[in-house]
């Protein structure tokens, strides 16, 4: 080396530190400070071509040529090239230990040179994003270094920064208990600040999930991206989240800041109810949204323009947020007035960072934070406005539930009158039907009745027969009708009467007799002998049960024997076991299961070959249920079958009540009574006459109500009994009946029992009759036996019979 490149050395040494020593404005550090902004008065000098080094950086900026900053958060905006910046710091204190927290953690890249007084670099460290995290000099989610400066000396600080975001330079020069207790009261900070958001986001989450509202989710994807975002942009993502994802520490931003707007737009939809109330904006709004999620990869091709393209762009939609609450609001959605004020926070906040970003605004601390305020604020009147929003939405389902109820209640009765009405028509029209068909079968009957005391020759006989038979059939399908319609109608009447249970089933066992010797079958019972004398229960209903059961058994026996056995039960002996065993043709296995279904039998050919309608079986299984009881089958094709049922029957020592009726009475007979017969049917009134007069009875009949009265009045030997007729033109036998009642409590009428003698089946109809004083009630068609069981019941005790029909 020459003697003249030495000197020429020493010449610039000299010269640079008489810049030193005239230009530098140092900050100067003192025992009763432990914290400085040097960011007020920093020089700093812009090198877009990057021609500088970093001593011809200093020198520059000791000669003056930068310009110098005046705030202690200093924003220059979107820079190319490097910015150095220059701050002079003369250690009057007795530390030497200081640490420099400077810049914004998006910061691409920030050297840090320190110069002592004299011009000699001594020290070198480099920070950023781009830089991984565990290669920097101190692990802190800020840019920091640890500075030693020696004390009663000047040193110069100089920075490089560069990066396609935003250059911001705070710069604090901080001792080690100043550093760290700021630190810890910023973990404090963030901790509650990024705590409360995500408990805002579970919490919401969890309602998502219980009432499956799309506003809370939105909510939580909305709080939940804005959130990510804030955390990165404090540099806490870098520490925490990625460490040496240097490359989406970079990109991060603009991601977060469209899928931000994005769900931002779909919460305030899905939130104002827009596709409801503005279908046009709410379509408007979920394109752009869609639009922003689908673009945000492309954020990654520039990010110079994308981080400032989406910083831009979201401006604009706080306020387009807030005229559609302040539209709403006018229109009277009251749940937009809490959004209206957390888009005007956030909007604040968004409005200062935007401003401050482009360098619209000098920076502080208000700004520096304002994004951190503005999202919390918003968030807790966000909560606020969802929990609005539900309050009004369960109001508003109440309401709408509340008229659906009284629509619901207004359409139910409607129904229900339409159903009573139906079923009123239902039940008016089988009283007519049985009316009408039990008419003529009243002529039908009652006439072979009569010619069977007649001499007929065999194949008289035998016809006689038939057509009585086919009488009876059809009899029994209408009872079966009726008995249906009544049970599905809720209607059947059960009672609870003392009666001899051994005497009903030998009194039903003997219906058979006759039809079973035909078919050379056997009958037989096996009756317990601790059943007792008599038990409580329905023996009409009963006695139905046995005689259906029974019937079948004989049906479908030939050659064979039908066995009905009763007992008490072992377990329960309130309880009757019965059973109908059959040795006949049996019920295949797959027809079992439906055997107790309405109009079921066990092949199609059953009715054909056998006759019935297969409501029998159905009629017994519901009048077992409803009696209490349980009833069921056990049967092999070809091998028989046993029907069995159980049904609460307790034994009683009360002797009154049902008393079994057979053909065969044992009441003295009383010839020589004399009966009136009202009936306007010439063929019934032949019947009734012809019936009566070969039991012994004298007979008057007529035709009317009226002439029933006129010959009562008229007559000058007194009736026994009247069988009235209820369905007459224009006075009929209710009517009738009243009137003749009332002429006997007047006195001017002896009293006469009155019976009805009637196509009406139905329990209304019955009752009918007996609200209008009739003491009994006799329904079509008659036969010889029935007529005079009737007849001897009335004239032995009329007044027995009119209290136990009551």
């Amino acid at each position: 080396m020459t003697k003249g490149t030495v000197f020429a050395g020493r010449l610039a040494a000299f010269i640079c530190a008489l810049f030193l020593s005239l230009h530098s404005h140092a900050l100067t550090l003192a025992d009763d400070r432990d914290s400085y902004q040097a960011a007020a008065g920093m020089q700093w000098l812009a090198d877009q071509n990057h021609a500088l080094s970093p001593t011809l950086a200093l020198q520059a900026l000791l000669a003056g040529q930068g310009q110098q900053l005046d705030t202690p958060y200093p924003s220059l905006g979107f820079r190319d090239g490097f910015l150095w910046f220059l701050i002079s710091v003369e250690n009057n204190s007795t530390l030497p230990y200081w640490f420099l927290r400077v810049g914004r953690p998006h910061l691409d890249y920030l050297d840090i040179y320190v110069f002592d007084k004299d011009g000699n670099q001594i020290k070198h460290t480099r920070m950023g994003d781009r830089v991984p995290f565990h290669s920097r000099e101190l692990s802190h989610y800020h840019l920091v270094t640890p500075l030693t400066l020696a004390t009663d000396s000047k040193h110069h600080l100089l920075l490089r920064a560069q990066g396609n975001n935003v250059i911001e330079l705070p710069a604090t020069l901080m001792t080690p208990a100043a550093f760290n207790a700021h630190g810890n009261r910023l973990s404090l900070f963030y901790g509650l600040y990024f705590g409360a958001i995500v408990a805002m986001c579970l919490f919401n989450l969890l309602i998502f999930l219980s009432i499956r509202d799309p506003s809370y989710l939105l909510y939580v994807l909305y709080l939940g991206t804005f959130g990510l975002n804030l955390f990165t942009r404090e540099g806490l993502s870098y520490q925490w989240l990625w460490p040496d994802a240097t490359l989406w520490n970079h990109y991060s931003l603009p991601v977060l800041n469209l899928m931000t707007l994005a769900f931002s737009m779909l919460f305030a939809g899905q939130f104002l109810e827009l596709k409801k109330r503005a279908p046009r904006i709410h379509r408007l709004l979920l394109v752009t949204a869609i639009a922003l999620l689908v673009t945000t990869p492309l954020t990654l091709l520039n990010f110079h323009f994308s981080i400032q393209a989406t910083t831009a762009v979201v401006m604009p939609w706080p306020f387009v947020a807030i005229a559609l609450s302040l539209w709403l609001i006018f229109k009277g959605y009251s749940p937009a007035r809490y959004f209206l004020l957390a888009f005007t926070a956030v909007a604040t906040a968004t409005v200062l960072y935007v401003l401050k970003t482009f360098q619209l605004m000098e920076g502080g601390w208000l700004l520096e934070n304002a994004m951190q305020i503005g999202t919390f604020t918003e968030a807790v009147l966000l909560s606020f406005a969802l929990a609005h929003r539900m309050t009004v939405l369960k109001s508003e389902n109440a309401r709408i539930q509340r008229e659906a109820n009284e629509v619901l209640e207004q359409r139910v009765d409607e129904r229900t009158r339409e159903l009573n009405s139906a079923l009123s028509a239902r039940s008016e029209f089988l009283a007519v039907m049985s009316h009408e068909i039990r008419t003529p079968l009243n002529g039908i009957i009652g006439t072979v009745d009569m010619l069977k005391g007649t001499p007929l020759d065999g194949d008289q006989q035998h016809n006689l027969n038939v057509i009585e038979q086919s009488g009876n059939s059809l009899l029994n399908l209408i009872n079966d009708i009726l008995d249906y319609s009544r049970i599905e109608a809720g209607k059947m009447p059960i009672e609870q009467t003392s009666f001899s249970l051994e005497d009903l089933v030998s009194e039903s066992l003997a219906l058979f007799q006759h039809k079973a010797h035909v078919h050379s079958n056997t009958l037989q019972t096996e009756l317990d002998h601790n059943l007792g004398e008599r038990c409580l229960g329905d023996p009409v209903r009963l006695r139905q049960i046995l005689v259906n059961l029974i019937g079948n058994a004989v049906k479908f026996t030939s050659n064979g024997v039908i066995t009905v056995m009763a007992e008490r039960d072992e377990q329960n002996p309130d309880y009757v076991y019965f059973e109908v065993s059959d040795s006949g043709i049996g019920i295949a296995p797959e027809q079992l299961k439906h055997l107790f279904d309405h109009f079921h039998q066990g092949d199609s050919s059953t009715s054909r070959r056998y006759g019935g309608t297969g409501l029998g079986l159905a009629i017994c299984r519901q009048l077992v249920e409803i009696m209490g009881g349980e009833i069921g089958v056990f049967s092999r094709q070809n091998e028989g079958s046993r029907f069995w049922f159980r049904l609460p029957l307790p034994g009683t020592h009360n002797d009154t009540g049902y008393l079994p009726q057979s053909e065969d009475s044992d009441l003295p007979s009383l010839s020589g009574g004399r009966l009136l017969i009202v009936d306007d049917n010439h063929i019934n009134l032949m019947v009734a006459e012809g019936l009566c007069q070969k039991l012994g009875y004298e007979t008057e009949v007529a035709e009317s109500g009226m002439e029933a009265i006129a010959v009562l009045m008229s007559t000058q030997q007194s009736f026994d009994l009247i069988l009235m007729d209820c369905e007459m033109p224009d006075m009929d036998g209710f009517e009738t009946s009243r009137s003749i009642i009332k002429l006997q409590q007047e006195g001017r009428l002896p009293w006469i029992p009155i019976v009805a003698l009637t196509a009406h089946a139905v329990p209304d109809k019955i009752h009918a009759c007996h609200d209008a004083g009739m003491v009994a009630h006799l329904a079509k068609p008659i036969n010889k036996a029935r007529l005079l069981a009737t007849l001897k019941q009335v004239l032995r005790d009329p007044g027995k019979v009119s209290r136990d029909r009551a």
